[in-house]
Parts: structure tokens; C-alpha cells; sequence
């Protein structure tokens, strides 16, 4: 075997492994160590022309409270998704893992990790880079930027994020495996990385933002009256090799489960609080718990089937009903 081949065996456990130990790792260092991430994407993302403040969606910000404190708790059901890569590199030929080599050859053509990844028919679908990588963490983040300022903003954060060393998962593959590797092995040994996770990053126009937080407590109404599944598209441009139009996510489930924003202006700051204050007196807890479950893909309602994630839905979910309604406000619907 060459010097830089590896096994499907090898690679399916090595990654499963680290994403293991870095989910049990719920250490403060460690809580530490993903706000630094954050707070590093913030300050690049406040310098882009055209800046209305940034967000963060998904992990760690479903499992801290509303300011990011607190200890993290452990997510079996990541730990579960590491298991299966593991029984699925073993359930193949102990064969090379031939997409390695092939990253090296033909990375610089690849728009994506998908183009020539997904027709191959030498490596099964979920032993393909994009489901390897998939499993090792990464920071979601958003910048929230002026409707007409998004082709320069989207050309700006490029540029500072290269600058910064902060990159996604995309980008070089085999790096950020070997990297991840190495935040896993420092953090074990009780030292704070200097090596970003990946950033998934997406940009989204102040226009639409703010319309999706003001229709939400609407949307809410509305799904629990008709009893149905609370939905509001939101379709980000998002950051993975280059820019390209994502999937279609649910705001809701976004909205509910981790939005958290970061220098937002005075207007959309309140109309963020008006909105959250809306939904909380509106519907008790439990009423929220089944609307975040409702919006959920299946995956993200099993991760919270997690009584110590619930908990913190739900005391996040008694903030809100206490934020203070300003006198000259009126609420949505009246």
C-alpha cells in the first residue's frame, strides 16, 4: 500500500472515532473552545461591506442556554451516526479507499463534492467523501447582509475567511480530517486548540430575514389551529467549495431549536424579541416542544429525544414568555 492510501476500514474508523470522542468530550474547555469559533466568524463577518449582524443555527447552539453557558450535553444520536460509518466500512472489502487518491487528481475540477462524487461507481454512496465528512462537526453560521451588498458581501467573506485560516469541510477534505484529528487529540489533553472547526456559512438578505422572523408567530397560529406542521422556507446562499443556492430549510425548526443572533440592529432585535414573546404567550411549552418536533426532519427529532436537550428548549421557552413588550408595540395579528 502506498504511503498516502488508506483503507475504507481505516478511514470509516478513524473518523467515527474522533467524532466519538470529541461528542463525549462535553468538557468547559471544549464549550470554550466552539465559542471561539463563533466569535472568531463574527468578527471576520463584521467587517463584510454591506454587514446587518449574523446568527447561528444548529450545534452548539440547541444544546447551551440563550448565552451560550452551561455544560454540553452528550448527543447519542451523533454518537449512533458514528457507530453505523463504522459498520459500514466494515460491511465492505477491506479495499483502498480510493476517493483519497482521487481528491488529489481532480479537487481543482470538482465544483463540489458532488459533481463527480455522486455517478461514481467505485465507492459506495455512503462511504463517499461528503458522508465521511459529514460527520465531523462544524460551526453554522449566518451573515445577515443589505439586499443590494450580497454579491460584494459573498466576495469579501471569501477573502477574510482564507485569510483567517477558517475554511469549510469542503474545501480540502483530507485536511480538515487530518485537522479534526488534531483539535480531538488537544482537547483530550486539556489544551485549547488554535485550529478552527469547519464553518458552514451561509448569507441571507436583511429583507428576507426579517420578513421570516415577523411571519413566524403567524405560521405557528396557523399550524396549531389546522393541526399541521408549522412550515416557512428559508433558501440560503451558502459557502461549501464556492457559493451556491442550498437546500430549502424549515425557518421554523431554526427559529424554535437555536437561532441565535449576534449584533443585530435595534429594528430587527426587537422585531426578534416581539416575535419570540408572540410564541411564548401564545402557546405553553409543551405546545412549543410539539411545533419544534412537528418541523423537524427526522434526524433533528431524534437528537431531541434528549431530556436534558428538552429541558433547555423549554427554560429557553420560559425566557422568552418574560421578555418585556415595548408600550407603543401591538401584537402580531391584532
Amino acid at each position: 500500500m502506498e504511503e498516502n492510501q488508506e483503507t475504507i476500514r481505516s478511514i470509516t474508523e478513524r473518523v467515527a472515532k474522533m467524532s466519538t470522542e470529541f461528542e463525549r468530550n462535553n468538557s468547559e474547555l471544549k464549550r470554550k473552545y466552539l465559542l471561539w469559533n463563533i466569535e472568531a466568524f463574527n468578527i471576520i463577518a463584521s467587517k463584510v461591506i454591506g454587514f446587518r449582524g449574523s446568527f447561528g443555527t444548529g450545534y452548539p447552539f440547541y444544546a447551551l442556554d440563550s448565552k451560550l453557558e452551561g455544560v454540553l450535553p452528550i448527543i447519542q444520536e451523533q454518537v449512533s451516526y458514528n457507530r453505523q460509518l463504522i459498520v459500514d466500512g466494515r460491511r465492505v472489502a477491506p479495499s483502498i479507499w480510493e476517493c483519497k487518491s482521487c481528491l488529489k487528481r481532480n479537487y481543482s475540477d470538482m465544483p463540489d463534492l458532488k459533481v463527480i462524487c455522486k455517478p461514481c461507481p467505485n465507492v459506495e454512496d455512503n462511504l463517499k467523501p461528503r458522508k465521511i465528512i459529514n460527520r465531523l462537526p462544524d460551526i453554522d453560521m449566518w451573515l445577515v447582509c443589505d439586499d443590494d451588498k450580497v454579491e460584494l458581501a459573498r466576495t469579501e467573506l471569501v477573502e477574510l475567511l482564507k485569510k483567517n485560516s477558517m475554511r469549510t469541510s469542503d474545501i480540502d477534505p483530507i485536511a480538515s480530517i487530518e485537522e479534526f484529528g488534531e483539535i480531538t487529540r488537544l482537547l483530550r489533553e486539556k489544551k485549547l486548540p488554535s485550529i478552527f472547526l469547519p464553518i458552514d456559512c451561509h448569507i441571507i438578505e436583511y429583507s428576507k430575514i426579517k420578513g421570516l422572523i415577523e411571519r413566524t408567530p403567524n405560521e405557528i397560529r396557523e399550524a396549531k389551529q389546522n393541526d399541521k406542521s408549522p412550515f416557512l422556507p428559508i433558501q440560503p446562499i451558502s459557502y461549501r467549495k464556492n457559493w451556491q443556492s442550498d437546500e430549502v430549510y424549515n425557518f421554523i425548526y431554526d427559529f424554535l431549536s437555536a437561532f441565535t443572533p449576534f449584533s443585530f440592529s435595534q429594528e430587527l432585535q426587537e422585531i426578534l424579541d416581539k416575535s419570540r414573546r408572540v410564541v411564548a404567550t401564545e402557546n405553553n411549552r409543551e405546545e412549543l416542544f410539539e411545533a419544534l418536533m412537528k418541523s423537524a426532519t427526522s434526524a433533528n427529532a431524534r437528537r431531541f429525544d434528549s431530556i436534558e436537550l428538552e429541558n433547555i428548549f423549554l427554560t429557553k421557552m420560559d425566557e422568552w414568555s418574560k421578555i418585556e413588550e415595548k408600550k407603543s408595540e401591538k401584537l402580531y395579528g391584532e
